[in-house]
């Protein structure tokens, strides 16, 4: 019993401590939370203290997050109170903590506010620098509110150099990151700033179509409210902007919203004036000129001298009018000086823009060209190997062709010898020397077409024609032929390899229309179609069945060793493996008996140099 009240004791006692650093974090954020209440109610210095009461804790707690949080705040709060370069510097520490503790987010948003005092300090080079980083953090990423104020940044530093349509094109990019949504704090200062670039532009009515967007959840916005009395008094209606002035200027007096006061006594003083109520319009002049001197606001110090001189000069005091002219003069100047530096920076990042997107482009072009280069040189070599091995399979089917023309040739000669060896030795003399002089013909047009890869169809014909005359004479005109062709197809023009059909006929002759009784018929037709020559060559003879039963004479032998050497030759010229070049099939008569034999060829038309 005492042991367990003792452990209990000692956890008791080890735990206080770590309530206690959980109680002071818990504290910590309070304090923060406070001051961002107090920030956001424009009040600095009460949340400066509060903020300082969080550092001191995490300082305390030694909690790094904690202390770069606090140092962010505080670095607000001086940036609120116009004390900018301690704003920066501070801002600056506490991004080093928030990347030291891999708080991306923290890191990004920090690095827009310093942007923005960057903007206020007239340094727009450093301005740019660190809201391009922050779009770096938060482009693609998930929070979208911080992408739209950083885009909303970026445009609102373009539009102060000048460069309405690049600052409209950011802003145009922040719009389309979410469907538009009421009180939305990154859309209400979206649609502020694109107020104030149709302002600029002189659209008036666009701009105040913008500032009631940006009124949209919180309709009391000082600062759109401001803005929106600008535009009025652009328009002279002076009693109306004089409503939205009186208004905010009694509001920001009260709450100490410096910028305010500074942006409302100025546009008080300039309705008064042209009321002719001098004396309300120096008081209010004079008041904003103070505040923009203890604030270090050049531009409204400028508009402020302007309206003085304009009210001295209104009420005769020609001296003091001249003495605050002079004074408006010269910080004009200063200010224009600004707004030209501004400018020539801006010049300056789109040259280096250009000279870095231009040594991007050399460089892709560059990669680009070997890139080409290497293709082209990949194909040339693809090219010349695809056309080696075309021209040798080529030049290997050509000389297959000769082999078998060679091949037939002899046998076709040894036909017609035999032919008249007949006519002799039935001692028909008058015969045998019309076949052989018919004979001699053939061999003369055969040896002119022997070194020629295709002749035309026309030339293929007479030779053909030739031959089928001295069969007729050797089987005492024991069949008839007819050759035709389908209307518009031209002999001359289409090339056929040479002595192609002649051993196709031969067959139909020996196979077909010898062992036939009564008078044999052998019809050739010629049709094309698609750059395809089709030739049928039909008998009448006693077809494929029973030609085989005949088959067994050496000469009728030939005439298929022939046939089937055409048969390759013509795959061969057609390139085809299949088959499909050459067809043979029965005809069937009316009551289904075998009335013949059909040949089909399938010869592709060639040019005469292929």
């Amino acid at each position: 019993m005492l042991r367990t009240a003792s452990l209990l004791l000692i956890c008791f006692l080890f735990c206080l401590p770590l309530r206690a650093d959980t109680n002071k974090k818990e504290q910590c954020w309070q304090y923060i939370q406070a001051g961002n209440n107090y920030l956001w109610s424009f009040l600095p210095l009460d949340a400066w203290k509060q903020y300082h009461s969080a550092m001191d804790l995490a300082v305390e707690l030694h909690d790094e997050f904690l202390f770069a949080e606090s140092l962010f705040g505080i670095g607000q709060a001086l940036w609120y109170n116009g004390k900018f370069y301690a704003a920066v510097d501070t801002v600056k520490l506490s991004i080093i903590h928030y990347k030291n503790k891999g708080s991306k987010t923290s890191q990004g948003v920090a690095l827009r506010i310093l942007s923005n005092i960057y903007d206020d300090q007239g340094d727009y080079e450093n301005a740019f620098k660190m809201v391009t980083q922050a779009l770096v953090i938060f482009e693609g990423g998930k929070h979208h509110q911080n992408y739209i104020l950083s885009l909303v940044q970026m445009g609102s530093l373009y539009k102060s150099m000048g460069d309405y349509e690049t600052a409209m094109g950011y802003y145009g990019r922040a719009e389309a990151v979410w469907p538009f949504q009421d009180g939305g704090y990154p859309y209400r200062e979206l649609y502020h700033r694109m107020g104030e670039l149709y302002a600029a532009k002189g659209d008036i009515t666009q701009a105040r179509v913008c500032y009631q967007k940006s009124l949209s959840g919180n309709i009391k916005g000082k600062i759109v409210r401001l803005k929106m009395g600008d535009t009025y008094l652009k328009e002279k209606k002076y009693d109306i902007a004089f409503r939205y002035y009186d208004s905010l200027y009694k509001e920001a007096k009260l709450l100490t919203d410096i910028n305010i006061v500074i942006g409302s006594m100025l546009g008080l003083g300039k309705i008064y004036l042209v009321r002719n109520d001098l004396k309300n319009a120096l008081m209010m002049v004079e008041g904003s000129l103070e505040h923009s001197a203890i604030r270090g606001a050049r531009q409204n110090k400028r508009d402020a001298y302007e309206l003085l001189s304009a009210i001295y000069e209104a009420s005769g005091d020609n001296k003091k009018a001249l003495a605050y002219h002079k004074q408006y003069e010269a910080l004009k100047d200063s200010v224009i000086s600004e707004t030209f530096k501004r400018k020539m920076f801006g010049s300056r990042q789109e040259a280096e823009a250009g000279r870095l997107k231009s040594q991007r482009n050399i460089l892709i072009a560059c990669v680009a060209g070997v890139l080409l280069l290497g293709i082209f040189a990949l194909l040339l070599t693809v090219l010349r190997h695809r056309n080696e091995k075309l021209r040798l399979k080529q030049r290997a089917a050509e000389l297959e062709m000769k082999a078998l023309r060679a091949q037939m040739n002899p046998h076709f000669i040894f036909n017609c010898l035999s032919s008249i060896n007949h006519f002799i030795l039935n001692e028909e003399g008058d015969k045998a020397s019309e076949y052989l002089t018919r004979f001699s013909k053939l061999i003369r047009t055969v040896l002119v077409n022997a070194g020629k890869t295709t002749i035309t169809l026309e030339e293929e014909l007479a030779m053909l024609r030739l031959y089928l005359n001295m069969e007729q004479l050797r089987f005492r005109e024991a069949f008839e032929y007819t050759i035709d062709f389908d209307p518009g197809l031209h002999p001359s023009m289409i090339f056929v390899p040479s002595f192609i059909l002649q051993p196709f006929c031969e067959n139909a002759i020996w196979h077909g229309l010898l062992h036939k009784e009564g008078k044999g018929e052998l019809h050739i037709h010629f049709s094309m179609q698609r750059d395809i020559l089709t030739c049928t060559i039909r008998d009448n003879g006693i077809g494929r069945e029973k030609a085989a039963a005949f088959r067994s004479g050496l000469v009728e032998k030939g005439a298929s060793f022939g046939n089937r050497l055409s048969a390759e030759r013509l795959a061969l010229f057609n390139g085809d493996q299949s088959g499909a070049s050459f067809k043979t099939e029965d005809i069937i008569g009316e009551r289904g008996e075998i009335a013949g034999t059909k040949v089909i060829l399938k010869i592709n038309n060639k040019l005469a140099h292929d």
